[in-house]
This record gives structure tokens, sequence and C-alpha cells, in this order.
């Protein structure tokens, strides 16, 4: 798992998953397993725009971009390039 996949990962196991113990998979179904809701994805948004020092525009606030750690960590590496 690369930098900023581990990042997401380990930030939506923590803050989102409260702390979950089970690894999260990059490939993992975040929308279909309920991982993530309006509320996790709004914090999860909020954490990469500071961590990274990008803006997500409401362009990319459609569910195709949050549907696993590797849609969202290739949304993050075009965002900051």
């Amino acid at each position: 798992m690369d930098d900023l996949t581990k990042v997401i990962s380990e930030f939506i196991s923590t803050e989102i998953m409260h702390g979950a113990k089970d690894s999260l998979a990059a490939d993992c179904q975040l929308l279909d397993e309920g991982i993530l809701d309006s509320l996790g994805l709004q914090q999860l948004i909020t954490f990469l725009e500071g961590k990274y020092d990008i803006m997500v525009d409401d362009d990319y606030l459609m569910p195709e971009y949050f549907t696993t750690v590797e849609s969202i960590a290739t949304l993050i590496n075009g965002l900051t390039k």
C-alpha cells in the first residue's frame, strides 16, 4: 500500500470507524458497505484538504470518486499535480 492509500485507510479506520482494528482493504466498497456516510465523507475531505493543501471542488463530490480507498487516492493524486 503506498503512502497516500495508507494515510487515507488509517484516517478512515481511526476517525470514521472509531479505531477499528481490522485493516481496511484498498478496494473495500466504502459507500456500499456503509463505512462512509455524508458526515464521514466531509471529515475525510476536510482532513485531506488540510494535509495536502488542496481544494476538493464541488465537481468532485460525486460517489464515483469515493467508492474505495484507491479511488480517493487517485482523486487526491490528480489534485496535487
